[in-house]
């Protein structure tokens, strides 16, 4: 799959179901090239396993209708049997190679990062993705990192040989997308923000 340029990141408690599938439908305007660069990430760590099955039936449907990736966070299980795009994983999961030994060498593995050296592991482990947060306040997450620690990820990963993708995390929403691009970051993830159906593009000027 594509690396996302945006992700949405499901939370129930903040973003009910209708609410996070009307804003996927509105990426339905955009061509097929833009719509494969949207991702669905379940994630709802309070649901029982058959309400997160349910769930995620219904986005993966939802996902593949649009032209849309669709990625499980830390459970492989569920990303087998939902037919996932891939995994996205915690400082609690398994490891990025052991993730592709059960989902396959084509799945997207995105690993969970708290600060760049954070980024190089992952880089250095594999993953499709590092995402790191949180760039910029958000409830429960700690101190921001802000848009230096981008920048900073940046630069050492083009230091190395490794092809891994930067994405950015954490209080981020459609007037802080682009700054985030702009500093490096190849896409953005977020749980409550609203994108009205484009694609964040980095910054002008």
């Amino acid at each position: 799959m594509l690396t996302p340029r945006l992700t949405l990141i499901t939370q129930a408690s903040d973003v009910p179901e209708p609410v996070l599938l009307a804003r996927l439908s509105a990426f339905g305007a955009l061509p097929p090239e833009a719509r494969a660069r949207v991702a669905v990430q379940l994630r709802d760590p309070e649901l029982s396993g058959a309400a997160l099955h349910a769930l995620g039936r219904r986005l993966r449907d939802a996902t593949a209708a649009l032209g849309a990736s669709f990625l499980v966070n830390d459970r492989l299980d569920l990303a087998l049997l939902l037919g996932a795009d891939g995994v996205h994983l915690g400082g609690r999961s398994v490891a990025v190679a052991d993730a592709r030994a059960l989902l396959g060498a084509d799945a997207f593995v995105s690993v969970a990062c708290h600060g760049v050296d954070d980024v190089l592991r992952a880089a250095e482990a594999g993953a499709d993705a590092a995402v790191l947060s949180p760039i910029f306040a958000t409830p429960g997450k700690g101190q921001p990192l802000g848009l230096a620690a981008l920048r900073e990820a940046r630069a050492r990963l083009a230091a190395t040989s490794c092809n891994v993708a930067l994405l950015a995390l954490g209080g981020i929403d459609a007037a802080l997308a682009p700054a985030c691009l702009e500093a490096g970051a190849d896409g953005v993830a977020a749980i409550r923000a609203d994108f009205g159906g484009a694609l964040p593009a980095p910054r002008a000027g």
